[in-house]
């Protein structure tokens, strides 16, 4: 399975069981208006190549988008809403869902949804985060080395005539 596939699901589930409270949480949805529940929507909302890991794979950094709705008939949904945001901003740190191909969240940041100038309460808040995936197999072209074939020397005594100085690694634990 594809990391692509396989971060949404993971996404979803640690917010479910981080914010049990949340009526929904679903990854990529057709459509999301008039929804009056207490959730949280999330997609991918751009990609661009990333920083070249050097190990195979390449690295996409992707631009996550989420929509952290309240009901609007709830008592102080405004502030819910804040606190929604907050909740899902501070599990965005350091989280990397559980998957080894994936970074830590990084530039995260939350804003009412909706425009400036619109002065009605904010039940609906955005949280975008990016995070970089690698794609494809770490590849090591090399054959393994039997323990004792790489030794470590250290300046001034390296190079020619200053073999005797260089150690393995296993002789410095």
């Amino acid at each position: 399975m594809s990391v692509l596939t396989q971060l949404p699901e993971a996404i979803t589930s640690t917010i479910k069981t981080a914010m049990p409270h949340l009526h929904k949480v679903e990854a990529f949805p057709e459509t999301v208006d008039g929804s009056a529940e207490t959730a949280i929507y999330f997609a991918i909302t751009g990609m661009d190549p990333g920083a070249d890991p050097g190990d195979g794979r390449s690295c996409l950094r992707a631009t996550f988008e989420a929509r952290v709705r309240v009901d609007p008939s709830l008592a102080q949904a405004s502030l819910q809403a804040v606190v929604l945001a907050a909740q899902l901003m501070d599990l965005l740190r350091c989280q990397y869902w559980n998957l080894d191909s994936v970074d830590s969240a990084k530039a995260v940041w939350a804003k009412p949804a909706g425009t400036a100038v619109d002065s009605a309460p904010k039940t609906e808040w955005t949280v975008q985060w990016q995070q970089s995936i690698y794609l494809g197999q770490e590849q090591w072209p090399w054959p393994d080395q039997p323990p004792g074939t790489l030794v470590l020397g250290f300046s001034p005594d390296t190079g020619p005539g200053h073999e005797g100085h260089y150690q393995a690694p296993e002789q410095m634990s």
